[in-house]
């Protein structure tokens, strides 16, 4: 059988071979001249052309200048001011950049985990989220939306950022949360490390107070001004009025209004000289005399005693720990389960 494709080496003949280099050369100098014209018609000069270009690679996905310079753009708007010189600018944008490309890293191969374990969260659980947040900071949607073109973002953007913290809950859920229990020893531990509580399983007393505040406490008419409500909010007490009603119309403090003027659950030994002063003495439902105070002119009421762990609040406020702790481990055990996969990931940066 014939073959199909002559296997014989082709050799132009000579009249082709001298077209062909006389095609080449005009065809070189028509390029050369098309640059000298496109030079001599304002062409910008070459340094102040910027072109992107890679500075990372991440098991074969690349990161660009310019995807790093956006990252980093908030970053170079609080830390860059007029003032600098473009040299200073110029160090400074280096600083960033170098502190910024690992976390992107970080970020590449943690996108490319939730691809690999299929992770996707879907529109109504974007929009479910999105409803708690409004709850929960007391917002409307339309009132969300204004703060967010506010910051310079839009509701799109900040869904999709929204999407993004609910894949990597997930991630964390599914990689690492799942083996974190916090113990009621570990957390005895830590009340005790940072004095929290120097008595974990004594007497506590739960406290409410009062405080009015002169508006610059220097100036001795408004201090004394202050002090008159005071005493009007003491002699209200005294006729019965419940102390709840008294901290809505009398205290400064706006969160004591929310809560009654709860104060906090204190062992003896946690309390303020003055505060265990006008505190000494009392029964559970009685109130003190007006107490000057750093913070104003206060009345203490001594909610009830208890022992740790028994109140609601102290429960609350043994809850946080929990979560605080828990937050903590989380944060160690996925920075270890990081550290892992960048071990096994081919990284190279080209910055």
């Amino acid at each position: 059988m014939k073959p199909l494709v002559n296997e014989a080496p082709f050799f132009p003949r000579r009249e082709t071979r001298y077209a062909i280099r006389a095609s080449s050369f005009y065809f070189a100098v028509i390029c050369i001249s098309g640059l000298l014209i496109f030079n001599v018609f304002k062409c910008p000069p070459a340094y102040g052309v910027i072109f992107d270009r890679i500075v990372a690679v991440v098991n074969g996905d690349v990161i660009t200048l310019s995807e790093l310079e956006n990252t980093a753009r908030p970053i170079f708007q609080k830390y860059i001011n007029k003032g600098m010189t473009k040299e200073e600018i110029e160090a400074k944008k280096q600083e960033i950049l170098h502190h910024i490309l690992p976390q992107l890293i970080d970020e590449h191969l943690v996108e490319e985990e939730i691809k690999r374990l299929d992770i996707s969260v879907n529109k109504q659980e974007i929009q479910e989220a999105l409803d708690r947040i409004c709850k929960q900071n007391y917002m409307t949607i339309d009132e969300l939306v204004a703060q967010l073109n506010s910051e310079g973002k839009t509701l799109k953007e900040y869904k999709k950022e929204i999407k993004k913290q609910i894949e990597r809950a997930r991630l964390i859920n599914r990689q690492v949360s799942s083996k974190v229990v916090i113990t009621d020893e570990e957390i005895k531990k830590y009340i005790k490390k940072q004095h929290l509580r120097n008595d974990y399983s004594g007497q506590l007393y739960i406290l409410q107070h009062i405080c009015i505040s002169p508006k610059n406490p220097n100036d001795p008419k408004l201090k004394e001004e202050a002090k008159i409500r005071a005493e009007e909010a003491y002699k209200a007490l005294k006729n019965g009025k419940s102390f709840k009603a008294i901290v809505k119309r009398y205290s400064d403090l706006s969160s004591d209004k929310e809560d009654g003027g709860y104060l906090g659950s204190f062992t003896l030994k946690e309390m303020a000289p003055f505060v265990k002063q006008a505190v000494a003495g009392l029964k559970p439902g009685d109130f003190s005399k007006v107490v000057d105070t750093p913070m104003g002119w206060q009345i203490f009421r001594l909610k009830k005693i208890t022992r740790a762990g028994e109140d609601k609040n102290e429960r609350a406020y043994i809850g946080k720990i929990r979560q605080k702790l828990y937050r903590r481990e989380i944060n160690a055990r996925f920075e270890d389960w990081l550290k892992r996969l960048r071990s096994r990931s081919t990284i190279r940066i080209l910055l």
